[in-house]
């Protein structure tokens, strides 16, 4: 009896160490799909085992638990057991560092190539400060899905890490940085891609770290990947409705393949719309967003402390932050330092001195506030003041040729073509980037004809007062009607964007 029970014993413990084993395969790489919502870790901290470089491969080393890059044109891909390297549906997750001038990306749907850029899949793009090489300008920003939802904005500091989020499922594409959205995308059947991109297209493949050439030292750690079911785009949530901004997808992808900014800078923080909403929405549009308040007596900024909070809110966050100036003397009245740190300077010409030069300004909107007499006097008065606006250091001239509302039916009989040409002139010795407005349909065709002609910076704005959506299609279709490219497009220039001097 004894015998028997020691046998039994053995038996039993036999028994009991391969279901233990085999539960430990089962959680192992073996049979990930058991754990959907557990990350499975594909770089081990300590060696590239499961990854294989690509050309210069020595470009690629293991350091301080991080895989680095610092050499010339290599990629990294990830060829181990997890999900046979073969994703279609998932969450990938990674931190990243850069150092000044890191170009970098991941990719992801790609599949091992010895040689150049991966042709297949999508790329999110890694670059803080990297401005394009062999005289080929780059301006995407870290967080873009490259060529088709690209942010222009310089956002992030190089030299601290930052955390980057990718989710595929069916369809969806969507990118967080540091937990803010920048792209919420839906790849249509037929979306335009850029030259030698034709196969940039969700399928499924595996992952690929860029190594972009010498001056690109970048590091990753903690890469890793949730694996979702190949169905899993049947409890994907709701995504945010584009209806009413009058968005052409096919067409935005077109514009994005050709590296065309659009970003919308007349975004006012005011009737509900806010710091949150506005990245939302611009994940979701595709349009990139410029925040503002404005500034001057009786507006929301009077004083350098509210100026300071409207910069500070917008500090690492994937937006621009600019301001819409009221008062003549407005660069007077604020910090040097302060005003450095915004990103663009909105003004128009909607506020002047009513009857006269030295009466006090009126806002033209409140036609009860005022009369105009004679069209062709109170007209030269207004090119004047057109002109004073456009040589304050402002970057953006918004509802170019604007008339007030009782002259509005004088339009071509006021605004001449030598009096367009004067106003553009003026804003191209300025370096003032002229609006197209989603909204109040200014400047006319006949403006952006002649500004295109003359070399002008174009740049967009919808102009809200609440957080509705602005149908956006009038400065999309402007783009294609005039044929403008990225060189006709204003972006706004890279200043400090913390609280500390630089």
């Amino acid at each position: 009896m004894k015998r028997a029970m020691t046998l039994g014993s053995l038996m039993l413990a036999i028994i009991i160490f391969f279901i233990f084993f085999g539960g430990l395969v089962a959680c192992g790489v073996e049979n990930e799909a058991t754990q959907a919502n557990n990350f499975i870790e594909l770089f081990d901290g300590r060696s590239l085992n499961g990854w294989k470089a690509s050309e210069n491969a020595q470009a690629w080393r293991v350091e301080n638990g991080c895989l680095v890059a610092d050499g010339k044109r290599s990629h990294l891909f990830y060829v181990g057991p997890v999900g046979n390297h073969n994703f279609k549906n998932f969450e990938l997750e990674a931190e990243v560092l850069t150092q000044h001038l890191t170009d970098s990306g991941i990719y992801f749907h790609t599949a091992y190539q010895e040689t150049g850029w991966p042709g297949r899949g999508y790329e999110v793009q890694i670059n803080n400060t990297h401005n394009g090489i062999d005289g080929r300008l780059e301006l995407k920003r870290t967080g873009s899905l490259y060529g088709v939802r690209n942010n222009y904005q310089k956002w992030l500091e190089d030299g601290r890490w930052f955390h980057v989020s990718i989710s595929v499922i069916g369809k969806r594409i969507r990118v967080w940085v540091n937990g803010y959205p920048v792209v919420d995308y839906l790849e249509s059947a037929k979306a335009p891609r850029a030259p030698g991109q034709s196969q940039r297209r969700l399928s499924r493949g595996t992952i690929a770290l860029q190594g972009h050439d010498p001056d690109s030292c970048v590091a990753y750690r903690n890469v890793k990947i949730r694996l979702l079911p190949d169905d899993a785009d049947s409890a994907l949530p709701t995504r945010a409705s584009t209806e009413g901004y009058g968005i052409d997808s096919a067409l935005l992808d077109k514009i994005n393949a050709d590296s065309i900014p659009v970003i919308d800078y007349h975004i006012h923080l005011r009737g509900g719309m806010t710091l949150k909403k506005a990245m939302e929405r611009q994940a979701m549009l595709g349009i990139n967003s410029g925040v503002l308040k404005n500034i001057g007596s009786g507006w929301p900024i009077e004083t350098d402390a509210q100026l300071c909070e409207h910069l500070d809110s917008v500090v690492g966050k994937p937006v621009f932050v600019g301001v819409q100036v009221n008062d003549r003397d407005w660069m007077e009245k604020h910090s040097p330092e302060l005003l450095k740190r915004l990103d663009f300077v909105l003004a128009d010409t909607m506020i002047m001195p009513m009857p006269n030069d030295d009466s006090k300004p009126v806002k033209l909107w409140q036609t009860d506030k005022y009369t105009i007499s004679d069209a062709k006097a109170w007209m030269k008065r207004y090119m004047r003041h057109n002109l004073r606006v456009l040589a304050e250091p402002i970057t953006i001239l918004a509802n170019p040729t604007y008339l007030p509302a009782a002259l509005a039916d004088k339009y071509d009989q006021l605004w001449t073509d030598d009096r367009m040409k004067t106003i553009i002139q003026a804003a191209i010795d300025n370096n003032v980037a002229l609006e197209i407005n989603a909204s109040s349909g200014l400047p006319s065709d006949r403006f952006v004809r002649l500004a295109k002609k003359m070399g002008a910076k174009f740049c967009f704005g919808s102009n809200n007062f609440d957080d509705k959506p602005i149908n956006m299609k009038r400065c999309l279709e402007v783009i294609e009607r005039f044929g403008l490219t990225k060189e006709d497009i204003y972006v706004a220039g890279p200043k400090p964007r913390d609280s500390e001097e630089k």
